[in-house]
């Protein structure tokens, strides 16, 4: 032997880097909630579910837990939002007390619907949640919202011979409303049906017979998935 070493051929020098990415990226590298951070969850009881009449406030509040580790984290701020024209939660920010739970009243909107509550908590796991709730009593006039991929409500009541708003909420867009089956809903006439709209943009329509009336966005949806919603309309 003359003593001399053999150079290690470049694939070899790059075997432990490149075990060692691959060992990194298989599971090493993970970006997913970790084990101690904050767990929004309803509350039990949480309240959800309620219907009162259109325009009062619930019976019971709304409840929310926030926990770390399986154990009550106090100090966590809660944001409320009723996903509803003219529905309200008082307060619209509460803080988790020391068993973890934050409360807030909610007034439901003022006309007949199947609404939304959102809560929400930042950096925390399961947030925002929602509530459902519902207010009876059918009435002349109602508000949906048009934003990114819902209707907010996505179903309500009025009276026949009522009246029915479609308004784009700022950032919406591009959404329509488009009838299911020929004529059972009057829809936008600037354009014509189906009526592509960016926010700001608005219209109303009349309900002058009493059914059900399906509707659904043709950009974000189809008669039955995605972005739909319809009105029932009774004597």
């Amino acid at each position: 032997m003359n003593g001399r070493r053999n150079p290690q051929s470049p694939v070899v020098a790059a075997l432990p880097g490149l075990l060692w990415l691959l060992s990194a990226g298989c599971g090493g590298g993970s970006t997913g909630p970790g084990p101690n951070d904050p767990v929004l969850a309803k509350a039990n009881p949480s309240g959800d579910g309620q219907s009162g009449p259109a325009g009062t406030a619930l019976a019971e509040p709304l409840r929310v837990m926030v926990t770390q580790g399986g154990a009550p984290l106090g100090g966590r701020s809660v944001a409320w939002t009723v996903l509803a024209t003219g529905g309200s939660a008082n307060p619209a920010s509460s803080v988790t007390g020391a068993d973890g739970v934050a409360t807030t009243s909610v007034t439901l909107p003022p006309f007949a619907a199947t609404s939304q509550v959102s809560a929400a908590s930042t950096g925390a796991n399961g947030s925002p949640l929602r509530f459902s709730v519902s207010s009876t009593g059918a009435t002349s006039s109602a508000t949906v919202r048009v934003v990114d991929n819902e209707f907010q409500p996505e179903n309500l009541q009025i009276s026949t011979g009522g009246s029915v708003t479609f308004q784009w909420l700022n950032g919406a867009g591009p959404h329509n409303v488009t009838p299911v089956g020929a004529n059972t809903i009057p829809a936008s006439s600037n354009p014509a049906p189906p009526g592509t709209h960016d926010a700001p943009y608005s219209f109303s329509t009349t309900f002058p017979t009493s059914g059900t009336f399906a509707f659904f966005c043709g950009v974000h949806g189809t008669p039955s998935s995605g972005m739909r919603g319809s009105v029932t309309v009774v004597p």
